[in-house]
């Protein structure tokens, strides 16, 4: 299938499409909606029942399922897939793998702009998981939905976390399970003070074993996409994401650099000296630094030259 090349060419190595940027790259307005959650919370399940109910009303809909991969192995197990069977051609769907330390891959944020240049009518990102730090789906998506399970633990910690701040729709799943309604009850009470240009984040319970309470999600997606719309929040989220992409691939591309550079024989001198005890990590690190900063000016100096040239 000719997307699924493109998106593995995105993923391989993404400059060699170069060319083909202002044909692949060149815009959409799909919905965006990033499915955040604990591991096990039931996301998978979730979007197979939201992927049936938007083919039925006639939606085409492009998932692309984010799976960590293991800090020893490397490997990510990619089931997502295994959950997700409402698939026809209307539909599209991905699994992405990403080191532990990115939530959000920025190849998959590529492939979520490629996906949107091809007009589905929704584009779902299922983010996997997150805390009281990993919070960056909320810049690349035009809706948050966070999706919760009761019978997790401690709940007063789950609900001052990080991700109880960045929900515009907030979904109590498994909803047949005991305290279910207990949750739902925390979760109202907690959120009630919070309040987006007009939109106050609803609570949705739902059961991704037979769907119950999915319209009733969708409609709230629905209703946020027109409120946002109406009141100028869309476009700001839309520009703030075309920021993170602009900012944020500089960065990896930075990274990058810098990695080759540490692996000259310039900087692992300077490395070595710390490691002998000549020279303090701090003042190894602010050399390495300059160094690096020099190389990017002077690119014969030491480092490569980066892609886009």
């Amino acid at each position: 299938m000719a997307i699924s090349k493109v998106i593995t060419a995105i993923e391989e190595d993404p400059w060699a499409l170069r060319s083909y940027f202002p044909k692949i790259f060149r815009g959409g307005d799909s919905v965006v909606i990033g499915i955040t959650g604990s591991p096990g919370v039931g996301k998978s399940s979730l979007i197979n029942h939201m992927i049936r109910a938007l083919r039925a009303r006639g939606d085409t809909v492009a998932v692309i399922a984010v799976d960590p991969a293991s800090p020893y192995s490397g490997g990510a197990f990619l089931g997502n897939r295994v959950r997700v069977r409402t698939l026809d051609e209307g539909t599209f769907f991905r699994s992405m793998s990403t080191p532990p330390e990115e939530s959000i891959p920025w190849k998959a944020v590529l492939a979520m702009e490629f996906l949107s240049s091809l007009g589905y009518s929704y584009v779902i990102i299922e983010h996997p998981g997150a805390g009281q730090v990993n919070v960056k789906i909320m810049d690349f998506v035009d809706v948050v939905v966070v999706v919760l399970q009761p019978l997790t633990g401690d709940d007063i910690q789950a609900l001052k976390a990080g991700i109880m701040e960045i929900g515009d729709i907030y979904v109590v799943n498994k909803s047949d399970l005991p305290q279910a309604q207990i949750l739902y009850m925390q979760l109202r009470m907690a959120i009630e003070d919070v309040e987006r240009r007009g939109w106050r984040p609803p609570v949705i319970m739902t059961n991704s074993i037979n769907g119950k309470g999915v319209e009733k999600l969708i409609e709230a997606i629905d209703s946020f996409i027109e409120h946002s719309s109406r009141s100028g929040l869309l476009s700001d989220r839309r520009r703030r994401r075309r920021i993170a992409e602009v900012t944020g691939i500089a960065q990896v591309m930075l990274r990058e650099e810098f990695a080759r550079f540490t692996r000259g024989s310039i900087a692992l001198e300077v490395i070595n000296k710390c490691l002998r005890g000549e020279v303090d990590f701090l003042t190894a690190s602010e050399t390495l630094y300059r160094m690096f900063i020099k190389s990017i000016c002077n690119p014969a100096n030491g480092a490569s030259n980066p892609k886009p040239d």
